[in-house]
């Protein structure tokens, strides 16, 4: 998930927003403002309700922070790193850059979003009770009922044993415990995903059908959580595929070179043509690597300036490109490319010297060619 806007770090972890986070951001504001609060607390001022929706609507997303704060606090202190945390329209996503390493630490890194949510509810649930009892809960009182019931309903939602949900984690740590195979445990976490994915578009079909448009959020809502079910089944199907590949049996060997000096409109008039593929490693005077310029990067460059603009002014630093081992698992180094701006790792041999390039397609390329030799081998009668 992009981040459109970045709104600082919390430890270390860049945190920010999507677009799509502003469309919901403005119907709960306007939920609570124009119907709920009113109807909780009737006869104040509407610009009172505003305020309050708004600073409600705000504590809930502190509430969604807090959730997936959670989880990336448990991550890094079992050694998995935390790419960023972005909130978009359906909340946040933390995005780990590996996997846990035996389902104990898988376990305790879904279970603690939910159980945050859910310590949120009862303190949010607490508060308001006493205010109430009191006397001088005012509009505030309704406010921290609502916050209350939505941290509820989120942890108890995302309890659910279907993946991508944290429950579906949950379900795949303690199936991994008891069989002992991780790949089997995700797939079936991820089938659950699918199952529930298409009961909930059907209850949202049925409601749409009695009640009316609310049921299309649930369709909405379940089409969602089919593409990222069935993306996680994919994802699993890779892993299987690559788990004991090495770097050296996907990697493009010998990748020519470009020196980083060259313009852009030399590469497109004079090179291009000669060299069809999408990445172009940059080597300084002295011949070592210094950078990787892109068909991506290139194109967002102006005719205008591309006579001036050298490849090294666009290009992805050697710094944030991964450099990997002919002899590593490609498994490992697919973690650190998804961290990568451009998603490409360079290979270089004991000796230093640059030796290949691993691209998304070729990795891609590996696993459609696996398939396609598990379906041409012949069925053996027994």
């Amino acid at each position: 998930m992009d981040q459109d806007i970045r709104l600082g770090e919390i430890d270390g972890i860049p945190v920010g927003i999507n677009w799509s986070i502003l469309v919901i951001f403005f119907l709960i504001v306007w939920e609570l403002a124009d119907l709920a609060l009113p109807a909780y607390h009737p006869h104040d001022a509407t610009a009172l309700y505003w305020i309050a929706g708004t600073v409600t609507t705000l504590l809930f997303f502190v509430s969604l922070l807090a959730h997936e704060l959670s989880h990336a606090v448990v991550a890094k202190h079992n050694g998995i790193g935390v790419r960023r945390i972005t909130f978009w329209l359906f909340g946040g996503v933390s995005e780990l850059e590996g996997d846990a390493l035996s389902p104990g630490v898988d376990f305790r890194i879904a279970v603690v979003g939910p159980l945050t949510s859910l310590v949120l509810a009862g303190v949010f649930g607490v508060v308001e009770l006493v205010l109430h009892q009191a006397g001088v809960g005012g509009l505030w009182a309704p406010a921290l009922g609502w916050l209350a019931w939505m941290n509820l309903l989120l942890g108890g939602f995302n309890l659910i044993p279907a993946a991508p949900l944290d429950g579906g984690r949950i379900l795949r740590a303690i199936l991994w415990r008891r069989s002992g195979d991780r790949l089997s445990a995700a797939t079936a976490a991820a089938h659950a995903g699918q199952a529930f994915a298409y009961a909930l578009m059907v209850l949202g079909v049925l409601e749409f059908l009695a009640v009316g448009i609310i049921g299309l959020w649930f369709v909405f809502m379940g089409w969602f959580l089919l593409s990222a079910a069935r993306a996680e089944e994919n994802a699993v199907v890779m892993r299987s595929s690559l788990a004991k590949v090495q770097v050296r049996d996907i990697m493009t060997r010998d990748p020519v070179t470009f020196a980083s000096t060259t313009t852009v409109a030399d590469l497109i008039d004079n090179q291009m043509h000669l060299h069809r593929f999408n990445s172009y490693p940059l080597t300084g005077a002295d011949g070592k690597l210094e950078g990787l310029a892109t068909m991506a990067r290139i194109r967002h460059v102006a005719g205008n300036v591309r006579d001036t603009t050298r490849l090294s002014d666009i290009a992805c630093p050697l710094s944030e490109i991964p450099i990997a081992a002919p002899n590593e698992s490609i498994v490992d180094l697919l973690q650190r490319m998804q961290a990568s701006p451009d998603g490409r790792a360079f290979v270089v041999d004991e000796t230093g010297n640059f030796v290949g390039i691993v691209s998304p397609s070729d990795i891609a390329r590996y696993v459609q060619l696996c398939m396609l030799q598990s379906r041409s081998r012949p069925i053996r009668a027994g």
